[in-house]
């Protein structure tokens, strides 16, 4: 095995543009989706007003202020062209008396994104504390009015309204506090790991697959059959095939990690050989899978053409082009279990943020392990049964 495993590695160069692109396509698009996150981004929202009242004005006015949304004032027909043309995240539209009505405000988008959900639900809570506070005004009023004491009504809705938004600030049932230490270096780090983690073990895949489909073109070129009458076994094949793969791959996660740290100021803290070791782990795992997907291959062309579907879309599942923490779907979550993208970035990045191996770590490596083993076995048997098939 070592005079094939020496062969095979000395044949990588042949694919060496390969895997300087999948590195530089991991390390580009870490920077895109990194630095996407760091920017001061405001959504841009268009505001029809047709109530017009003082409630309203200081709606729109906290959509700006507090909630850091760019809000735009204009008419009906000028916002839904805004809507239509992707000038805007969405229109608003704040119908009379809206505190007081069935779906008083209105919100049109094209689609759902992270920053319209924030949107709808931050206008509902506004719309219920202004319905609160006039309850308050208006019971007061009217406890006033019944012992026959002339004031000035406007002037004591101002003052309750004041005391209202005081009270609510200061004193309500439940508050968190949190606070960051370090906040030019903390605030976007977790994004950053999650990004140049889930890119580099994304675009690794790609390389694992072709150079186990080498495989396939042993095959083709009957160089398989002059192995085979070799003193090699077919075990000896297999398993330069599968060791050549985790090379590359391991010299991939090598790049990751060095790169995070000295172009993208990551830091992994005291356990970098732990970090290295999760994605070598990960690394034997989707080898293992390139080899079952391999196996039920024929040519290199059928390769190519399923490859990046299953792939992308594990990729996708996984978690690797964004944080799992924003999808709602169950389904999809359920899905990204079966991804071996889900628990290696998850293992990695608990042991670098939190600093320590815990129990969703060990359950990580548990399932990665299981997830190899078993791949492994398939996929060897299944070459395994087609082998007897040809012979």
């Amino acid at each position: 095995m070592k005079a094939l495993l020496k062969l095979k590695l000395r044949l990588m160069k042949d694919n060496k543009t390969l895997y300087v692109i999948m590195i530089a396509m991991s390390l580009i698009l870490s920077a895109v989706f990194g630095n996407s996150m760091t920017g001061s981004y405001q959504p841009t929202i268009v505001v029809v007003d047709e109530d017009q009242s003082i409630e309203a004005s200081d709606l729109i006015a906290k959509l700006s202020s507090e909630y850091n949304f760019n809000v735009k004032l204009k008419s009906y027909d000028e916002a839904m062209d805004d809507v239509m043309n992707r000038n805007a995240l969405s229109t608003v539209v704040i119908k009379e008396n809206f505190y007081e009505i069935k779906s008083g405000i209105e919100v049109i988008q094209l689609r759902e994104t992270v920053e319209s959900f924030q949107l709808s639900n931050l206008l509902e809570n506004e719309v219920n504390l202004i319905k609160n506070m006039k309850q308050l005004t208006d019971k007061t009023i009217a406890l006033v009015n019944a012992q026959g004491t002339e004031f000035d009504q406007n002037k004591l809705s101002a003052d309750i309204k004041t005391v209202f938004v005081e009270q609510w600030e200061t004193k309500k049932p439940i508050r968190m506090v949190s606070e960051i230490f370090s906040t030019n270096e903390a605030k976007f780090s977790g994004l950053n790991i999650h990004y140049i983690v889930g890119m580099t073990l994304f675009f690794v895949t790609y390389s694992l697959m072709f150079t186990v489909g080498d495989i396939l073109e042993d095959k083709r070129l009957h160089t398989l059959d002059r192995m085979m009458v070799s003193p090699s076994t077919r075990m000896d094949v297999l398993w330069s095939n599968l060791i050549s793969a985790m090379v590359i791959g391991t010299l991939q996660i090598i790049v990751m990690v060095f790169a995070g740290q000295f172009l993208f100021g990551i830091d992994w803290g005291n356990n970098l050989l732990l970090v290295i070791g999760l994605g070598v782990l990960y690394i034997f795992v989707m080898t293992a899978l390139s080899l079952f997907v391999v196996s039920l291959m024929k040519t290199m062309a059928q390769l190519s053409a399923v490859s990046p579907i299953v792939l992308t879309g594990m990729g996708m599942l996984g978690g690797c082009m964004w944080p799992l923490e924003i999808i709602t779907s169950k389904p999809l979550l359920m899905l990204a279990n079966i991804t071996p993208h889900k628990w290696a970035i998850s293992a990695i990045e608990g042991v670098v943020i939190h600093g320590k191996v815990d129990s969703s770590t060990l359950i990580s490596v548990v399932v990665l392990l299981s997830m190899g083993i078993g791949y492994l076995i398939l996929g060897e048997r299944v070459l395994y049964l087609k082998s007897l098939k040809d012979n």
